[in-house]
């Protein structure tokens, strides 16, 4: 969650803020927004757990069909094929190819 400050404080702490910060930081002068600090810094991310991504997807794609949805229409209208986003090697911006449906 972002965290506010006003701009004097931001300013004072501007070199804590820029080391440390983990979130956004939304800049306000009097009550009102005047800019948003978002830092570069982000902790690693955690290495896809693909296996249990796979079981979450089949067991989401079950329940939509069990209410009557067809899931590759519905993507198929969106202009997606059933498995494009695992065709795509730099999925998740990590050029992590995606393992097999």
């Amino acid at each position: 969650m972002a965290k506010r400050m006003g701009v004097k404080e931001f300013r004072e702490k501007f070199t804590a803020i820029a080391r440390e910060a983990r979130e956004p930081v939304i800049v306000t002068n009097h009550g009102e927004v005047v800019g948003y600090y978002t830092p570069a810094n982000r902790p690693p991310a955690k290495k896809m757990d693909w296996e249990a991504f796979k079981t979450n997807a089949r067991a989401a794609r079950r329940e939509l069909e069990e209410r009557g949805i067809d899931v590759a229409a519905r993507l198929k209208e969106l202009g997606i094929e059933d498995d494009a986003p695992f065709d795509d090697p730099w999925f998740e911006g990590k050029g992590e190819k995606a393992p097999d449906a």
